[in-house]
């Protein structure tokens, strides 16, 4: 047994070896092999059946514990109002209270001679100075307290009466107002497999005009989302600037036009072509 062990693994390497340059030959003869690039193609619009709001309360005062209180009872009464529509909680997302100080301006440069000076924008005459190790540091001058909403529209014909209510009960920010369709997520999956179709029968009548036949598929990548992104968004009240990232009710990003969408696939395929001769 021990003397024929080297045997052995020399015959196991030099299987090894072998396997290693079959493989590499093929990889080399695909290589070779002429290839054609394609692009296909596919589009569908929709009829928007939903309308996201996505927004915000923002409460300010001179202490955290004013602006907390004014943001609370303001987002009770926005949710009740949206509870006498009948509008269901799973169509209404509300983000956790979130806090920021205000912090009053610089001082200017001709300010910064004089200790005693005070800025323009300091809404609650307090510019005291808080002594710190790395120098004097300006006292928040109040506190902002802001709670984001998404809410989901399905009675289009309401729409505005919604709007309209929930500006009325303490919503002071928009930050975009968006179609959507509920039929989106599937019409997706089927533009893919007309895209990878298209892309096919384009390869098709192109290797047959060069005298060829596809043979197998090389490569192939897809894109497939909105074609526009013209959603309408607005801004209003004390907003801070700040939008949504996506839609929380997992949707893409939405854009329509007058309550249509536009969804668009793209697919880019890479097929090895057989039997390749040009046409006399």
């Amino acid at each position: 047994m021990r003397s024929s062990f080297p045997s052995l693994l020399r015959s196991f390497t030099v299987h090894m070896l072998a396997l290693s340059t079959l493989f590499h030959v093929i990889a080399l003869a695909q290589e070779s092999k002429p290839t054609i690039s394609v692009r296909g193609e596919a589009e569908i619009q929709l009829v928007a059946d939903e309308i996201v709001i996505h927004a915000s309360i923002e409460s300010r005062a001179k202490t955290a514990a004013d602006a907390c209180k004014d943001n609370r009872e303001k987002s009770r009464m926005l949710l009740e109002f949206l509870k006498s529509l009948k509008i269901e909680e799973q169509w209404i997302q509300t983000d956790l209270l979130s806090i920021d100080p205000i912090q009053p301006d610089p001082p200017s440069s001709k300010e910064k001679g004089f200790s005693n000076s005070q800025t323009n924008s300091d809404p609650f005459s307090d510019t005291a100075e808080e002594e710190n190790p790395f120098g004097p540091r300006r006292r928040a001058i109040g506190y902002v307290a802001f709670r984001k909403f998404a809410i989901v529209v399905k009675d289009l014909k309401r729409f505005e009466e919604i709007y309209q209510g929930v500006v009325d009960k303490g919503i002071n920010r928009v930050d975009s107002v968006r179609y959507r369709s509920t039929q989106e997520k599937a019409q997706m999956e089927k533009l893919r497999l007309q895209a990878v179709r298209n892309a096919k029968e384009r390869g098709q009548a192109m290797a047959y005009e060069l005298g060829a036949k596809l043979s197998a598929i090389k490569s192939i990548s897809n894109s497939t989302g909105r074609l526009d992104s013209s959603g309408s968004s607005m801004g209003m009240g004390m907003g801070r600037g700040q939008r949504y990232g996506g839609d929380p009710f997992e949707s893409d990003d939405s854009s329509g036009t007058n309550g249509r969408i536009t969804l668009q696939s793209s697919v880019e395929a890479v097929f090895y072509l057989g039997n390749a001769e040009f046409k006399e």
